[in-house]
Parts: structure tokens; C-alpha cells; sequence
């Protein structure tokens, strides 16, 4: 019998993303899939990726090839039921700002899967397992043998491959991203409950011609006069994707044996006054929308579930997928430090209280804009006589343009991996706690060239802890004080774990000299320089002031501590951080950290060193 870390169950998006996490952070897992990947259906489905998925891409080393095959898309083009080109305040590719990842990228989702299972392969040595089914599971949270590792594989999977005699996997954790019929779900305590609309939406991918201005510049909006408010989007490889609300009549008559035919049929209708003629068609569905919510992410302290298998929603704003990325980012690194056994249950449980949060916002603007989109007026706007479609989609996604892409996602302080700390010189900064830490762009020492901060801090299931020193010149004294607290027994670099990464960002021009004079240390981790103090603007902080801002792995501020003060800090990690100190950690002398212990002088660290390509 085989045992893992993790048995995940479902590979899209979601589940590849995981399992590629988890892998990065050092983990065994072994996941599944149900369909066979030659005969599942390889185009369609997600589409959209959102300015926060590609900078959380891009920080995973994921995104490069996606650039490469994806179709870029800045602003959006929008018609009338007439054909007139006609101005709408804001969609979700307008005016994106506060990022340098200021577009949506369009990629069929077959592209994306591919992309993280050939991550996932190189980094774990590992495929996914496709044709392979979830019969059962049990899960035993009993301590029968405390202190005996094998206690620790507290379920057990019962696996059916296409081919073959049912398999048995023992594992510590099992996850569910197997979508909106979750079999992980269906066979917990977990309830999925919500509302099933009337609406039946078509979507379409397909090679076509038209006679629609702008038919290439990425994503257009029609309104029609028959199909509610159609969709126009530009995908990879010279496909366009359409989508429109089915007619309820035609519904009543064809259903379920609705074809090909009837689908080409509607959308040419759909485009009027432009023609639509059709080359070839790659993939078409039709769908309802459910808007569900599951009661919890995780149950029976060893099950949890993520991405359509914990919410589902309409795909009117694109929020399925990257709602769905960000809780595989947000589970994996909790996740892999509860097993390594550094954090307090209260890590793991952080992920459902956040995550479920995120999805009960998106799914209240959902239910406006799948109504709108299918053509019908809101119950809240029904006696409104100055309603109009486009107006109102239009507003309600200027409201909610930062949550649709990604870069407004926040979570409240919990006490626990977000806390604030009462200090009157940070009450400019605590609206910033729980939020994703801004991308700057910096200079490394000598070179003009500038690079942006994220692309400095790779996720590698560590926290980061961001000195933004000002000028040295004004701050010594500060920066003083954060030398002499590295060099403190209680110092976040005395943990037993390669769980933390150190940058100092330096609010000066880069001309000349030494970093070690500039600052009067060397032990701050890597320096860079802000050459023209946007980056401190952009972080709150003035040139007079160092502040250190600590990021968890998964991007979002969770601490910012006001030098010459450190006690935020060490209260912070020792809040949740279990595991102990370095042995033999007092400082040598020097200043400098004493880190060796037995005969290699070396730590156990557990996180591979990706740096190196080990794996």
C-alpha cells in the first residue's frame, strides 16, 4: 500500500495547481483523475486569467509559457442592439492599474493544464493518474500510537483505475478538486447548498469570420435584442469564443437534444445585425447556472476541497478558474507547514474562513450578473424606469473590478497569520494588512536596470520580510535596531526551518559605493535600491522611517512592524510557529548566526532548494 502526503482528487486547474505547490514545498502527493485525458474533452471550459493569477503564475515560475500562447487583452470593445459602437464606463480588462500585469490573458484551459502538469512532472517526478476513480474513503482520527510517524496517515482512499484491481492509498490529508459533483464532498459532512436558476447559457469556441469591426482586439460585448448581452472574446490559436443566454421557448422545445446545428444556428441570430459564419467549432456546451456554496472547506480535520467543489457560479465574470487558483495558493502553503508540523491548527483553519469569504462576494455579484446577462431585469431594479442593461452591468463591474481580477482579494486580521498591532505611526498602513504587497519596481546594486519586487520573491512556501529602510541616512538608528534583533535569540531566524526570506529595499539613488557602508550591515538578506522612492510611496513609508513589512507565501501582508520597535515581529511568528529553535543558535561573536548543528554543520531544512534545482 502506498503512502503520501496528500491524495488529491480531481486534476484541472485546481488540483495540477495543488499537487504542483505541494511538490514545490517539498511534499509527496499522488494525484487523480477520473476521465481518461484522451478521450476528456481537451478544449473549452476556463478561459480567463486574471492580473492576479498571472503575477501568482509568474511568482510559481508558471506564467512564461502561457505568455507565449495566450492572447493578451487591454480594454474592451462595446456594440448595441443596432451595431453602434456605443462607450460603457469600465469591464474587468479596463483600466487595470497597480499592476504590471495590466491585462487579461485568454488561454483555452487544456494550455493552463498542460503548463502546471509539466511543471508539476519536473518538479515531484510525478504524472497525474488520469482514468483513475475515487470509490471511497474513511478517515481514523484516533491516536492509537502516539509519536509513530505511520499514525499520521489518517486516510484511507479506495482507487478504481480503468484498467485494473481496485488500489488502496493510505495519506495524511485528501483533498477535493473534482469539481461541482465532487465525490470528496458527496462522501463528507459537507453540504453544497444554494439556488439553480432557469437561465441556459451557450458558450462556443470556434474558428469563425465576421463582418464585426474589431473582430481581433480582444473582448467585445453585444446587446442583443434576443440573447441578452452576448460575449466576444479572442482566444488562442485564432479561436473566438461566444457566449449568449438560450432562448427559454427553444430551451422548452430542444433540451437535451439541443445539437451543434442549433447552437451555430442561435449564435449567427445572436450577432445580428453582423454576420457569423463558422469554419470550425472546437467545443460548445450549455449550461444552467447554480449558485452554491459549500458549509465548509474542510471537515473531520483531514478532508478538504477547493476550487468548483467548495463554490460554483456563473462564468459572466470569469471568476471560476482564478477563484479557484487562489484557494489552491492559499490551502498549499498552510497546508505543507501543517504537515512539516511548523504551524498551529489555526493555520489550516484559516484557509476555509478566508477562501469561503472571497466566494460568498463573488457569488452575490453573481446573482445580478447572471441575470443581467441572460437578458432580464434584476428583481432589484424592476421598477427602475431608467434601467438600462448595459449601464448597470457596467457599473456593478466598475464597483467590483478590483475583486474580478484579483487585485482587490483581502482577508480580515485574524489574530493569527494577519495581525494588527496597536502603533500610532502604522495607522496610515493597517488598511493594507490582509492585502496582496504592492509590486515595485527596484535596482539592484550597480545596475540600472529596474525589476520588479515579486519577481524577487518566488513562491516558495516562505514568508518574506520586506525592510523598507527609507534613507540611511535618516534611519540608521532603525536600521540599527533590526540588526541587532536578526541577531537575537527570539528572532524569526532561530526557527528550525528554511521558512523565511529577507529583502531590504533602500530609498536612494544607485550610484556608487558598498552596500555594507550604506547600510552598516550585511546580514539583512538581499538589498535593492528605490531609485526614485516610488516603491516606499507606493508601501505608505516616508524616507525618515524603515518598516518591515512580512508577507506570507502566498503574497498577502500580515504584519507590519515600525522600527526601531521588533516586538511585532517575534509576537507575530510565535503566535502561530510551533516548531523549535536552532540548537547551538547563539551568535558566534561575529553577529553573526551560529547555524550549525551535529556533524555537517548543517540544519535539517526540508523545503527544497529550487534555486539549485534540487528537487
Amino acid at each position: 500500500m502506498k503512502d503520501v502526503d496528500v491524495l488529491i482528487v480531481g486534476a484541472g486547474p485546481v488540483g495540477l495547481l495543488t499537487a504542483y505547490c505541494l511538490a514545490r514545498y517539498g511534499l509527496s502527493t499522488h494525484i487523480i483523475e477520473q476521465h481518461d485525458r484522451s478521450k476528456q474533452t481537451l478544449y473549452g471550459r476556463a478561459a480567463m486569467i486574471a492580473p492576479r493569477t498571472l503575477e501568482m503564475f509568474d511568482q510559481l515560475d508558471l506564467l512564461d509559457p502561457l505568455l507565449q500562447i495566450g492572447f493578451v487583452v487591454r480594454g474592451q470593445v462595446h456594440y448595441n442592439k443596432h451595431g453602434e459602437r456605443i462607450e460603457v464606463k469600465r469591464y474587468a480588462s479596463s483600466n487595470i492599474k497597480d499592476t504590471f500585469y495590466d491585462f487579461l490573458l485568454l488561454c483555452r484551459q487544456k494550455y493552463t493544464e498542460d503548463v502546471i502538469h509539466e511543471g508539476y512532472k519536473r518538479i515531484s517526478g510525478q504524472s497525474v493518474h488520469y482514468g483513475t476513480k475515487l470509490l471511497s474513503y474513511t478517515v481514523n482520527n484516533t491516536n492509537d500510537h502516539p509519536g509513530d510517524i505511520d499514525d499520521d496517515y489518517k486516510v484511507l482512499g479506495h482507487l478504481q483505475p480503468l484498467a485494473g484491481p481496485t488500489t488502496s492509498i493510505r495519506s495524511k490529508y485528501i483533498i477535493g478538486s473534482d469539481g461541482a459533483r465532487s465525490t470528496v464532498r458527496t462522501l463528507s459532512p459537507i453540504t453544497f447548498s444554494g439556488s439553480q436558476t432557469s437561465h441556459h447559457f451557450i458558450r462556443i469556441d470556434a474558428l469563425v469570420t465576421t463582418n464585426m469591426p474589431l473582430a481581433r482586439s480582444g473582448v467585445v460585448g453585444i446587446e442583443s435584442a434576443s440573447h441578452g448581452s452576448v460575449l466576444w472574446a479572442c482566444l488562442d490559436h485564432h479561436i473566438t469564443r461566444i457566449g449568449f443566454a438560450f432562448p427559454p421557448t427553444l430551451w422548452a422545445q430542444k433540451g437535451a437534444q439541443l445539437t451543434q446545428n442549433d447552437v451555430v444556428a442561435e449564435a449567427k441570430k445572436a450577432l445580428q445585425p453582423f454576420s457569423l459564419e463558422f469554419e470550425r467549432v472546437d467545443w460548445w456546451t450549455a449550461y444552467s447556472v447554480a449558485q452554491r456554496l459549500a458549509s465548509r472547506y474542510c471537515v473531520q480535520e483531514r478532508v478538504l476541497i477547493a476550487g468548483d467543489a467548495a463554490h460554483t457560479h456563473s462564468s459572466a465574470a470569469a471568476q471560476g478558474m482564478n477563484t479557484g487558483i487562489h484557494d489552491a495558493v492559499n490551502l498549499s502553503w498552510k497546508l505543507a507547514g501543517n504537515i512539516k508540523g511548523w504551524f498551529k491548527e489555526d493555520v489550516l483553519d484559516s484557509y476555509s474562513v478566508e477562501r469561503r469569504g472571497i466566494a460568498e462576494k463573488i457569488i452575490e455579484q453573481d446573482t445580478i450578473v447572471a441575470t443581467l446577462t441572460a437578458g432580464e431585469v434584476p428583481e432589484r431594479y424592476r421598477d427602475d424606469p431608467s434601467f438600462e442593461r448595459s449601464r448597470v452591468l457596467s457599473e456593478l463591474y466598475e464597483r467590483n473590478q478590483t475583486l474580478n481580477v484579483g487585485l482587490g482579494v483581502s482577508y480580515p486580521a485574524d489574530g493569527c497569520t494577519i495581525v494588527a498591532h496597536n502603533d500610532n505611526k502604522l495607522d496610515r498602513l493597517k488598511e493594507s494588512l490582509g492585502e496582496r504587497a504592492p509590486d515595485v519596481l527596484v535596482q539592484r546594486p550597480g545596475i540600472r536596470l529596474p525589476i520588479r519586487l515579486h519577481k524577487l520573491l518566488k513562491n516558495l512556501g516562505k514568508f518574506s520580510l520586506i525592510l523598507m529602510c527609507g534613507n540611511p541616512a535618516k534611519t540608521a538608528a532603525s536600521i540599527h535596531a533590526w540588526h541587532e534583533y536578526l541577531c537575537r535569540p527570539d528572532s524569526h531566524r532561530r526557527y528550525q526551518a528554511d521558512l523565511f526570506q529577507e529583502v531590504t529595499i533602500i530609498n536612494m539613488p544607485n550610484e556608487r559605493g558598498s552596500l555594507v557602508e550604506k547600510l552598516g550591515m550585511d546580514d539583512a538578506g538581499d538589498a535593492y535600491f528605490d531609485v526614485d522612492g516610488s516603491g516606499h510611496e507606493r508601501y505608505g513609508v516616508y524616507d525618515d522611517e524603515a518598516v518591515v513589512f512580512v508577507l506570507r507565501p502566498d503574497g498577502t501582508i500580515g504584519c507590519i512592524c515600525a522600527l526601531p520597535d521588533t516586538d511585532a515581529i517575534i509576537s507575530y511568528f510565535a503566535g502561530f510557529l510551533k516548531m523549535g529553535k536552532r540548537s547551538g543558535g547563539d551568535s558566534n561573536g561575529d553577529g553573526e548566526i551560529a547555524r550549525g548543528v551535529g556533524t555537517t554543520g548543517e540544519v535539517d531544512i526540508q523545503v527544497p532548494n529550487l534555486e539549485r534545482g534540487e528537487h
